[in-house]
């Protein structure tokens, strides 16, 4: 016949495995965050950073941190081999990706085509 099963651990068991899908997609739905907020540097690895229209820009290099440990600046890698540094509270994070302006003067200096004199 089988063990006799109450309601109450059935229904338990049951909300167990709803959860467990929603537990394991908890960093997914990571909202974006400016870096600053954060009380610690997440790992970012060579994370791609976007401006705003969705463009890649380059990827996260390093991570800078003030003298309690949080997100002060992100040194990223240009797609065009340079490197700069951003404010932290200038870039947002979902937990994949980053996101920043290209109208900041450190980023739009270095993406803008270089302008050279000539003489005739």
């Amino acid at each position: 016949m089988g063990f006799p099963m109450t309601r109450f651990p059935l229904a338990a068991l049951c909300g167990f495995f709803i959860l467990i899908p929603g537990l394991a997609c908890a960093e997914d739905a990571l909202a974006p965050v400016a870096l600053h907020s954060l009380s610690q540097p997440p790992k970012l690895g060579s994370a791609p950073v976007l401006d705003q229209q969705g463009r890649l820009l380059g990827h996260a290099d390093q991570m800078v941190t003030d003298q309690d440990g949080k997100p002060a600046g992100l040194s990223i890698r240009l797609e065009n081999g340079k490197t700069t540094v951003l404010s932290a509270a200038a870039v947002s994070y979902d937990g994949h990706i980053l996101v920043t302006s290209s109208d900041q003067p450190q980023i739009a200096a270095l993406t803008q085509p270089q302008r050279t004199a000539t003489t005739q």
